[in-house]
């Protein structure tokens, strides 16, 4: 835990520098043509597709006097166009997607048994829905990393959570997730949510559901955070002591918005609100840079990992 605090200590070595090396010298010799040939798909795809949208809708304003197709032709050649245009840069989609899978292993060296993946729901979502730590419907998750770290056992993904649909769609959550193991199992369920607004409080006060939350004793704590369990004997000397800790921490450290914390047995399930993309890579348009693009990405894994490992200490 230690060396947590000096991320030049999980800098790769020269092995895997190496590795690093070939992966980004190759993307980015590849990357040049890859583009062109977007440009052109694009062109001839695009150029195309118009011809054809402006000889439907040319025909459809003739052939139906009162234009009521008209109309539904436009939506159609709208919603085509956008689906055309997807397509026709999927080859510089794909080729950004297969680097990250080639080299997010390697950088990542130091977690053991690390995996990548992309575009996939973790099932520890499920989880955070059952137990309410957020209400929403649906998500949107990119980047998902997994692996061990000094005994830490986790699952990261950088997700945004829904609530509604269509135009109704609002955005709840928008950050990293973790779950994790904890050192010491908590006999049932903590939860530390976000604080609601005052007409879920008056609620919660009118129907008495109040009657499994705890007060942390903190009042700057308690102003922003609402705390349940089902376990209140074993969950209140962790609230007044080292939950509150690990708040306050967050709350100086985590400025993006407030941190929620669930524990469940031995998993710790942990959301910390972003908005920044922590696995980035530079547009297609640019090169990869190992010190401007790679190195910062292995310090914020770092420091994320720090943070999991100060609340995998609770109890």
């Amino acid at each position: 835990m230690d060396t947590l605090g000096d991320p030049k200590h999980y800098m790769p070595d020269e092995a895997r520098l190496a590795v690093i090396r070939d992966c980004i010298s190759e993307y980015n010799a590849e990357r040049p043509s890859i583009l062109q040939k977007a440009y052109t798909q694009v062109a001839i795809y695009m150029g195309g597709f118009a011809v054809v949208a402006a000889l439907m809708l040319f025909f459809t304003l003739h052939a139906d006097e009162k234009h009521r197709l008209f109309g539904i032709t436009a939506a159609l050649s709208i919603f085509a166009g956008v689906k055309l245009w997807e397509y026709a840069w999927t080859p510089v989609t794909d080729h950004q997607l297969s680097l990250r899978y080639r080299l997010f292993p390697v950088i990542f060296g130091f977690i053991d048994k690390v995996q990548y993946s992309n575009g996939y729901a973790p099932g520890f979502l499920d989880d955070i829905k059952q137990m309410k730590l957020v209400r929403f419907t649906s998500s949107e998750n990119d980047d998902l990393i997994s692996g061990t770290h000094d005994g830490l056992a986790f699952d990261m993904v950088e997700s945004k959570l829904i609530v509604g649909s269509g135009k109704n769609k609002s955005t709840v959550f928008k950050g990293l997730i973790f779950r994790f193991n904890i050192i010491n199992e908590f006999p049932g369920v903590l939860i530390a949510a976000r604080r609601g607004n005052w007409l879920q409080e008056f609620v919660h006060e009118l129907f008495g559901s109040h009657n499994d939350t705890i007060a942390s004793g903190d009042w700057e704590i308690d102003q922003t955070h609402e705390i349940h369990t089902d376990n209140y004997a074993a969950a209140k000397p962790l609230v007044e002591g080292p939950l509150v800790s690990a708040l306050q921490y967050l709350k100086r450290e985590w400025w993006a918005g407030e941190a929620r914390i669930a524990l469940r047995g031995g998993e710790c399930f942990l959301l910390l609100p972003s908005d920044r993309d922590y696995f980035a890579l530079p547009n297609i348009k640019d090169d990869v840079d190992f010190q401007a693009d790679i190195e910062p990405m292995i310090r914020d894994m770092v420091v994320l990992l720090a943070v999991a490992h100060l609340i995998r200490k609770l109890g």
